[in-house]
């Protein structure tokens, strides 16, 4: 139960970034949707928060897999951050495609593990 958990919080991750990703693109305020500005918090917690648990609860040991998907995960909120940045004028679109890589990139490599 707990691994269909972590991927249904994989896929609501993923899911979420695209629809932010989206309206920004297109110059919609998805700040404004309260849920849009919560859920994706809460879900990438809950992702981390199943991971770990599976981590620890299963006799994973600490692979190369498991540190790649690791790093393309940090390299994903990195891009993300880079991407929704407030700060920044104009969202790069390279930033998002950047964190959609690495994030697709961490789901591929555990469906392959």
């Amino acid at each position: 139960m707990l691994i269909s958990l972590h991927v249904f919080f994989a896929f609501l991750s993923l899911g979420l970034l695209i629809v932010r990703g989206g309206m920004q693109l297109s110059g919609k305020d998805w700040r404004a949707i309260k849920w849009l500005k919560i859920l994706p918090h809460l879900a990438d917690t809950l992702l981390i928060v199943s991971g770990l648990s599976l981590f620890f609860l299963l006799p994973f040991e600490l692979e190369d897999w498991l540190i790649v998907k690791l790093c393309l995960l940090i390299l994903y909120v990195v891009f993300a951050a880079k991407f929704f940045s407030r700060k920044a004028t104009k969202s790069n679109p390279i930033f998002l495609l950047l964190a959609l890589a690495s994030f697709i990139g961490a789901i591929l490599i555990a469906y392959i593990h």
